[in-house]
């Protein structure tokens, strides 16, 4: 992520200031090339001027200095300091997005330290993201917002852990009743929170955050269904149809037994199969006829004891009337992708064993049924 990561601290002495500041460069640098005036105490305090934190990952360094090294950038990171702790503020506190492409676009987050010394007894400091890309800034916008809280309630968690120990010890509020004014006002950010290498983990958190690129999604044409179900049409035959003969209809579909139908009819109970699977060409042939308005089935075979689960749950679908079209229509090509998507699964295997089965939920009298569609699946791979 090109951009800049800058701490942000107001001094009750100088004001809002920059303390801190990581980028991206391609190598270390030799030379601070600014000479802009940068307020120095021990509420300023990070690190030297002429000093720099390093990090190199894949030929990039990450460098961490008291200011960006670019005298544009640090001018536009102080003025986005000056905004974050003084004028830009939310209701609550904590992040917020603002900027221009003159300016450049800032997301900042303020926070405010535990101090037994400083005035209001608390530090404000800011985490701000100099960018010149508003969009890929705000494409940031989640994980950066997480992962700066997250560093600033670290830092918030410590510095409260240093203040309860000095208030046990003495109770600031107390000695500035009785003199009036704090003694010591100015402590560095490693004093606060207890921590001497802060501005080195500090080096490290900015660092990641510079690496971070976001997960774009992009539009892309989804798969196709590979199922085309009409329900009323299936509901009606099921309806004008004797219950054994719609079941043996379907049981021969769902299992490759060889149905002879007219066109229009085959089309209808085809639906419940994926698309584009082939006809089977050869066994026993099941023939059903409508003879004076009635239907009728010759097939040697005869149904077993216990259907296979997914004809069970269409006859319960098409059965239940409070189960309008609309709706049964997504519910059968939901069934009938589930158990295509098991079929698929026992190619992958060579010889599918009990362990396996009882995983996929499948019983024997499912057995029938995945030994046509696990043939027909290998077909759809080659």
């Amino acid at each position: 992520m090109d951009g800049v990561v800058g701490l942000g601290h107001f001094c009750e002495s100088h004001g809002p200031c920059v303390i801190l500041a990581t980028q991206r460069c391609q190598e270390e640098p030799r030379q601070y090339p600014h000479s802009l005036t940068v307020p120095w105490c021990e509420s300023c305090q990070s690190i030297d001027l002429d000093q720099s934190l390093v990090s190199k990952d894949e030929g990039v360094c990450y460098v961490t200095t008291r200011t960006p090294l670019q005298q544009d950038v640090a001018f536009l990171l102080k003025q986005a300091a000056v905004r974050s702790l003084s004028c830009e503020e939310t209701k609550e506190g904590g992040t917020m997005y603002f900027g221009d492409s003159e300016r450049g676009h800032v997301l900042s987050h303020t926070f405010a330290l535990q101090d037994s010394l400083a005035r209001g007894f608390h530090r404000k400091y800011s985490i701000l993201i100099l960018m010149r890309d508003k969009i890929h800034l705000l494409n940031c916008w989640p994980i950066l917002t997480k992962n700066i809280r997250e560093i600033a309630s670290d830092l918030q968690a410590k510095a409260a852990e240093i203040n309860g120990v000095e208030q046990t010890q003495c109770s600031q509020r107390a000695v500035r009743q009785a003199q009036g004014s704090p003694s010591s006002p100015a402590r560095s950010l490693s004093q606060l929170t207890g921590e001497p290498a802060v501005f080195a983990h500090l080096h490290m958190w900015f660092t990641w955050l510079l690496t971070v690129e976001p997960f774009v999604e992009k539009p892309s044409n989804a798969p196709e269904i590979p199922i085309s179900c009409a329900p009323a049409a299936l509901r009606a035959l099921f309806k004008d149809m004797d219950r054994e003969i719609f079941r043996k209809a379907v049981y021969c579909i769902l299992t490759g037994i060889k149905l002879e139908v007219e066109e229009e009819t085959l089309k209808i109970f085809r639906q419940l199969l994926p698309q584009n699977w082939l006809r089977p060409k050869s066994g026993e042939v099941c023939k059903l006829r409508k003879i004076d308005d009635k239907w009728g089935v010759e097939w040697p075979g005869c149904l077993p004891p216990k259907l296979p689960k997914l004809q069970t749950l269409i006859e319960e679908a098409l059965q239940n009337e409070a189960l309008m079209d609309q709706a049964l229509e997504p519910f059968l090509i939901g069934a009938i992708l589930h158990w295509r998507n098991v079929a698929r699964s026992l190619t992958w295997v060579s010889a599918p064993n009990q362990d396996l089965f009882q995983s996929l939920g499948v019983q024997n009298f499912d057995l029938p049924l995945l030994a046509y569609w696990t043939a027909q699946c290998r077909n759809e791979k080659n």
